[in-house]
């Protein structure tokens, strides 16, 4: 449906995007996944023609677009990762403003915006202000005004950036449901946790695709083995001394109060390190988008 070739944007010496390249499917969600400053938002705005990018393809149905964004933001809703509410308008008055940019026909205009509402949970706070709406509603709400075009492409950056726990939830249901409706979703996150709960994705690195494909796909096919270490002593010095096996090809690092190792091979280097427990485990999105990121080396 919608896929990017080899996109290059650079600001000064700065190389914001770096040869990316990925499609995303209908009916999928497509996950664009990195740190803080990888490029993520520069991926997004290019390929909605709001920045010029160096050089690069962008393609609708396999046809490039020639510089025609109007084919890209003519099925696009896109949710940028500060969506411009008016705070001093109501739930409703927001989504009519949005509904008549959006030249929505007069007479479906209340039917879709009652109906979008109710399917956000978002009805029963209609008259509120959109100033006084919790983090997670104020997205809600912002989802649904970009809805209101129907699109079939929805490009969303990182849309549950502050949202609590349980409005996260209620964001990826209705997800889901627009993933069962055949719609196209590109969302970007920092977060791996909930990237889990994409179709494919792509790992971002300083501009650079580090990796990328079915989420099933890559974790059925990681290369390497991972034990969970629960340290008998002081963590830090259970990680010295794991650093110190120059002997062994693999990759330390601590999470809360476990010590997580990545490695292929015999695991019988981990015989005698003082451990509590030491448990093999399959690895998250987290610990195999750490693996990768820290196998590219900087130009």
């Amino acid at each position: 449906m919608l896929a990017v070739k080899n996109l290059f944007k650079a600001f000064d010496s700065i190389r914001a995007v770096d040869g990316v390249s990925f499609s995303a499917q209908r009916g999928k969600i497509t996950i664009i996944a990195g740190a803080d400053g990888a490029g993520k938002s520069t991926i997004f705005k290019i390929i909605l023609g709001l920045i010029k990018k160096d050089r690069g393809e962008i393609f609708i149905d396999d046809s490039p677009i020639n510089g025609n964004f109007s084919r890209v933001t003519d099925i696009t809703g896109y949710m940028p990762e500060r969506f411009s509410l008016y705070t001093d308008l109501t739930v409703e008055e927001n989504m009519d403003f949005f509904a008549d940019i959006q030249r929505v026909e007069t007479g479906r205009k209340k039917e879709l915006k009652n109906r979008l509402l109710e399917r956000t949970g978002m009805l029963p706070f209609r008259k509120r202000r959109a100033g006084a709406l919790s983090g997670g509603m104020k997205q809600k709400l912002a989802l649904s005004a970009i809805l209101l075009s129907s699109p079939e492409v929805l490009i969303l950056d990182e849309p549950t950036t502050g949202v609590d726990p349980l409005s996260r939830i209620e964001f990826f249901k209705i997800m889901d449901d627009l993933k069962k409706e055949g719609k196209t979703i590109v969302m970007a996150t920092p977060y791996l946790d909930e990237a889990e709960k994409g179709d494919f994705i792509v790992f971002i690195r300083k501009g650079k695709n580090i990796k990328q494909g079915g989420i099933r796909e890559i974790k059925d096919n990681f290369p390497e083995k991972m034990f969970r270490i629960l340290p008998a002593g002081n963590i830090f010095e259970t990680l010295k001394e794991l650093n110190s096996k120059k002997e062994v090809r693999a990759h330390f690092y601590i999470r809360g109060r476990y010590i997580k190792c990545l490695f292929s091979g015999d695991s019988g280097f981990l015989a005698g390190i003082k451990a509590k427990e030491i448990r093999e485990e399959k690895p998250s999105l987290e610990d195999i988008y750490l693996y990768y990121e820290r196998g590219v080396r900087d130009d």
